[in-house]
This record gives structure tokens, sequence and C-alpha cells, in this order.
């Protein structure tokens, strides 16, 4: 565990779990770094496909093998997917369907942990690291940190970083203001492209304002970064950075679509600005760690209730759903399975009802739904509630298909139910049967067989023409 964790970052409820007192980075002297990951899912048991960083002195990629293959979002997310040679597993692209050079989790986390090591090395001025990340949850700290615990290396990267700083909450307070909701990456880079070309408008109408026409290059940086893929973690992890940047040159602005590039300012003004921003938003590493365990342990409190709620996974979606609801909502409020089997065992269902309808998060319906499903549960002499799930009409039209194709193989074959009949001499434009001996008959002649006859005998009769005659030199012999 981090050595820099405070005991006063720690609360215990009265539900038996902790809650983490969120602490503000103290004022200094950062580097700015955002950080990017593709995985194989959206899980924590997920594991990291690419890594990537990003901040003005430099950028870090690098892709790693998994153990566990892509679900089917991901590899649409990221347009990658593992494959098997042999005995070898690699990943390969699906746009350009080449093989990506990757390495191990160990080997790449070591090279990134390297890189934070170097670029503080070089700036010998700066306290630490300052980590930046867009997502509405925490997803990307806590899959970084579970990587690193696996492997014991949380230690190492503390002392280069020192708090991770979400922009996301920063995007919506700065825009909000302005009616703009939607505060996603993709939304934030569509926005940033349209002012990107508005002020070139501007600035080619001011340089010729004859309307004389000009030569661009495609293949300059501009078009190259119009065209990147937002899929892959090294571009993403770019855009970040950059509209972090923006957003606060905008701030001084009335409207949030006349973004200034960076390059405007210096580099360094700039980032000090946004290190000023971001701080507010900002949690320290070792408040980030004690979250995550807290969230494992909430995992753990819902996986106690997968006995009480596998009939539930068992049907349709829409009970699947209500299941993890009520499985997170149960352990938010730091509930096990044995937790509120004592309340039962005391209380029997009006403890249970007490104790659920205590929990905001559900509705009548729902509680009164979770109070009759666990109460079956607990008592030996109920039986567990099952949802009832209605049968589509695919399982009827599937059904009538196969009783269809079973008709059909005892003889039901002509239209309208004529076995003598066939369909192709019913339907217009049948294929007419093709005989099987045409080929063979026009070779070796006909096939005369009798009737009866075991062994029926092929009789071939030679045309007289074909009559062969021996040659003259052997007539008088």
């Amino acid at each position: 565990m981090v050595s820099a964790i405070s005991e006063d970052s720690v609360s215990a409820t009265a539900s038996g779990q902790c809650e983490v007192v969120k602490e503000e980075l103290p004022a200094g002297n950062y580097i700015l770094v955002a950080v990017e990951i593709d995985t194989t899912g959206r899980r924590l048991i997920d594991e990291i496909v690419q890594l990537a960083g990003y901040t003005s002195k430099g950028n870090f990629q690098q892709y790693i093998m998994p153990y566990m293959n892509l679900n089917q979002a991901a590899r649409q997310r990221h347009q990658i997917r593992v494959i098997s040679i042999g005995f070898y597993r690699m990943l390969k692209s699906m746009q350009t369907y080449k093989i990506i050079k990757s390495k191990s989790e160990v080997a790449a986390l070591m090279d990134f942990l390297n890189w934070l090591e170097t670029l503080l090395a070089k700036q010998p001025n700066k306290e630490g690291i300052v980590m930046l990340y867009h997502d509405d949850r925490k997803f990307i700290p806590y899959m970084i940190l579970e990587a690193l615990k696996k492997y014991s290396l949380i230690d190492r990267f503390n002392r280069s970083v020192k708090a991770f700083a979400n922009t996301c909450p920063m995007a919506k307070t700065f825009l909000g203001k302005h009616g703009i909701k939607n505060c996603g990456l993709r939304k934030l880079s569509m926005l940033l492209a349209k002012s990107k070309d508005g002020n070139s408008t501007k600035e080619d109408e001011h340089e010729n304002p004859e309307g004389n026409s000009s030569i661009t290059d495609n293949s300059g940086p501009k078009n190259q970064k119009q065209g990147a893929f937002e899929g892959s973690a090294n571009v993403r992890a770019k855009m970040v950075y950059e509209m972090a940047l923006q957003l606060i040159e905008s701030e001084s602005t009335e409207s949030p679509e006349s973004f200034e590039s960076p390059e405007s300012s210096e580099t360094s003004e700039a980032e000090v600005k946004l290190l000023n921003a971001v701080r507010p938003f900002s949690q320290l590493l070792s408040s980030t760690v004690l979250e995550l365990k807290d969230q494992n342990h909430s995992l753990g409190r819902q996986n106690s209730f997968r006995p009480v709620f596998l009939n539930y996974f068992r049907t349709t979606l829409n009970y699947r759903v209500r299941a993890v609801k009520y499985r997170i909502a149960l352990a938010e409020h730091g509930f096990t399975l044995k937790s509120l089997k004592a309340i039962w065992s005391d209380k029997r269902k009006p403890g249970l009802e007490l104790v659920l309808t205590a929990i905001d998060s559900l509705k009548t319906e729902e509680t009164a739904e979770l109070l009759d499903l666990l109460d079956s549960y607990y008592d030996p002499s109920k039986t567990t509630i099952k949802p009832r799930c209605k049968r589509s009409g695919n399982g009827t039209r599937r059904r009538n298909r196969a009783k269809g194709a079973a008709s059909s193989k005892n003889g039901a074959i002509g239209a309208g139910g004529d076995n003598s009949v066939p369909d192709s001499a019913t339907k217009p434009g049948g294929r007419p049967r093709r005989k099987r001996n045409n080929i063979r008959n026009n070779i070796l002649g006909p096939q005369n067989t009798e009737k009866g006859s075991p062994k029926a005998e092929m009789k071939t009769s030679t045309p007289k023409s074909m009559s062969i005659k021996p040659p003259s030199a052997f007539a008088d012999i």
C-alpha cells in the first residue's frame, strides 16, 4: 500500500464500509500528463490492451498482450482483436490487417514508469506529476492502479505521480453556463474542429481579400490530425491534453466556440493556467487507492448476493438489469448475504422491510419485489421466487418451421399436400431433375435388365460397319 496514505483520509461509517475524504492537491509546480487506455472491456477484471501518455515534452504509447480476448464492443471500439497462430497469440489491427507489436503487461508498465521518471529527471524543478483523464467514472485510474498492484509497483508509481485530475467535470463547469450538457471527448473534439475551421476561414479571408484561390497540402499535420482514429488511446491522450488547454483559453471569451490554439500563447504559461484550473478537480493518489480498495470490497459484497439473483441472471435482459441494480444498492449500504440473514433470523420479514425501506435509490415496487425475493430465499418453508418470462413470437415461429420440416420429411412434398405431384411440376420455372445415368448411357449404351433375374447381363451388339476383319497377310495361314 502507498506509504503516503494518512488515517485522516478514511472514516468508518455505521454500515461498516469506508468513506474516503477527498484531499485537495497542495499548491506546487507539477508536470501535467494526459493518460488514456484501451481495455478488453469495461469491468475491473478486464485488462489493459494499450497504455498511452501525452505531454508537451513527449508522449508514450505501448500495446499490451492480454490474457483474455476483447469482447465484441471493445473490438468495435478499438478496431483490434486477438488472433492465434499455432501456439502464439497476437494482436491484429482490423483497419490495416497487420500484426501489432506488443509486450507483456509488466514490461509495458516498467517502460511507462521509466518514461515518467525520465520526465521528472529532465525537469528537476517539478515536484511531481498530475495525470489528466477524461471520463465520467474513475475507470482509467482504477485500471492503472489494478495493473500496478499485480506487480507491487504502486510505491514506485507514487514517487512520480501525485494525483489524478478528471477534466470531464471541469468541462461541464466551464461549458455548462453556455447550455452545453454533453461534454464527452467526441463532442468536444467536434466543437474544437468546428472552431478551428471557422478561425482558418477568417484568416484566409483577411489574408486574401480579393478571393484568389489558394493551394492546400492534404498531407499536412492538420489533415492527419482530423483523420486520426479516436478509438486509439494514443490519439485520445493527445486530444485530452490539447482540449484541456483550449478550455482554459476559452474561459476568458464569451462563447465556447471561440477557442484559441494552444500555440498562440507560451506553453509554460498555458500549463500554469491549466494546473490552477484542474486543482479543484484533482484527487491525491492515496485517496484514489483507498477508493479502489473500497470499490473492491463493494464488489465482494455484490458477489455474495449471486445465489439470490441466480434465476434473474438466467432470464431476459430486463431481469438481469434489475438484479444488478438490487445488488449495487445493497452493497453500497454495506449489506451482505450473511448480514441480511442475521436480520431475518432475528426479526423475520418485518426486520428486512425496515432495512430495505431506508434505501433511497429503490422505488416502492422495487423494494416490495426485493423484500419478497429475500424472504422466499431465507425461509426454507417457501419456494424461491422465479421471474416469469413471456415467450416471444420467435419461439412459436421456430416451432412451426420445425413442424413444417418434419411434415415434409414424412412425405408432404407436393403442392397442396399431394404426394404424387412434386412442386417442380406445379410451380412455374421449376428446375427439372437431372438423370444420373445420362452420361453413362451415352458412353456404354442403354442398359437392359430383366426383372426377377439375380444377375442382369448387359447386352451389347457390335454394328456391322464396325466388324473387325483379319488382315490379308494372315488370310492364307
